[in-house]
């Protein structure tokens, strides 16, 4: 494991690159894509979950949802909280995709209602991986959002293999990122959503079949991607 000064050392350096976002479409003209597209390579889809924001190289994807559309009814009746069923449909998807999964829930106020509607859904989704984070409003929301990701701490030396030190070594150039995934057979935008939304060939290497699939591609895409990165592959002989 990656002691706490290397964690600290690749945070540094996280926080101050450009770190992929995939976005659903929806979300394309809110504050909060505005606030992200300062500062990092963001790029919209219609294949995500909506309201969803996801993090490929931290592999992170958090919810964002206003608390007062949460309740059938608003303001609530105490002791009487109805969810919409929208809402728990889109959120059961969504933790089933990512396994490390946040729902970022915004209200101006943290008053009696919103509390009582935070209670139903942690009660809701207990048994699950979900992890709830109120905020107060789309910066406080980036704020948020950013620091968790940019704390995910993964040593590259879990990931890489002797097969792929000669081109990892490379990695740096978009063209050998390219030729390289070109080889598995994917098509040429196949080849770029990869690298623009992962960076780089040890992130694609390690990447879920859910996020290969979060950036565009079909499921038997994403398993032939996954096949040739597995890392049974480039064990030593």
């Amino acid at each position: 494991m990656a002691s706490k000064n290397d964690c600290g050392k690749i945070s540094e350096i996280n926080a101050n690159s450009k770190w992929p976002i995939v976005i659903h479409n929806e979300q394309k003209n809110n504050e909060i894509s505005r606030l992200l597209q300062q500062r990092h390579k963001v790029r919209f889809s219609d294949s995500t979950v909506p309201g969803t924001f996801i993090f490929p190289l931290s592999a992170i994807a958090f919810m964002v949802t206003p608390l007062d559309k949460v309740s059938l009814e608003w303001p609530p009746k105490s002791g009487h909280i109805q969810l919409d069923h929208d809402f728990i449909d889109r959120v059961l998807k969504f933790i089933q995709i990512h396994r490390n999964s946040y729902l970022v829930v915004s209200s101006a106020l943290h008053g009696p209602h919103e509390m009582e509607v935070i209670a139903a859904i942690q009660q809701r989704f207990v048994d699950s991986n979900l992890k709830i984070l109120p905020v107060h409003n789309d910066a406080e929301c980036v704020q948020t959002i950013q620091t968790i990701a940019q704390a995910t701490c993964k040593p590259t030396s879990t990931i890489l293999k002797s097969r792929l030190d000669g081109i990892l070594s490379r990695q740096s150039r978009e063209e050998v990122v390219l030729n390289i995934l070109s080889q598995i057979g994917l098509r040429h935008h196949e080849c770029l959503v990869l690298q623009q939304g992962f960076g780089s060939l040890s992130a694609i290497a390690m990447a879920t079949r859910e996020q290969l699939m979060d950036c565009s591609l079909d499921n038997q895409t994403a398993t032939k991607v996954q096949t040739f990165f597995r890392m049974d592959n480039y064990a030593e002989e």
